[in-house]
């Protein structure tokens, strides 16, 4: 893993949030993400937020960002879908789009070297979140 990601982690208020309390856990693990790929993919964080449509290369960090919470932290759909401001169904979507551009190498090692730096830093400072029952 590259430990700029876990330095980020450390210095960029996420693991503040996450001690604050169990819901801000949540938030935290699913901010985590954004930063995650927003970094990766040379973006504003903002950018993956954005209510308007955007460039491919914005929409497709988007969707890797939604893949991962979904696949990787076990976040519903709804919940990523409200985190982003989309419906459930574009998270779907999202979801079915990365595994389908997983196919091409170079987007098969980026996606597998984000879920195992994803994996190492909840590893090191897990954020755990409540089940919504």
């Amino acid at each position: 893993m590259n430990t700029e990601y876990g330095e980020i982690f450390r210095r960029g208020g996420v693991e503040e949030k996450a001690r604050a309390s169990t819901a801000g856990a949540s938030i935290a693990a699913l901010e985590l993400v954004d930063e995650l790929v927003a970094r990766t993919y040379r973006l504003p964080r903002s950018a993956l937020h954005a209510g308007t449509r955007c460039r491919k290369s914005v929409a497709f960090a988007r969707q890797v960002a939604m893949y991962l919470c979904h696949v990787c932290l076990s976040y519903p759909l709804k919940d990523i879908a409200g985190h982003y401001q989309r419906d459930r169904t574009t998270v779907a979507y999202a979801c079915r789009v990365v595994e389908d551009r997983r196919e091409d190498e170079e987007t098969e090692l980026l996606i597998n070297s984000l879920e195992s730096a994803l994996e190492t830093i909840m590893l090191v400072t897990p954020l755990t979140r409540k089940r919504a029952r």
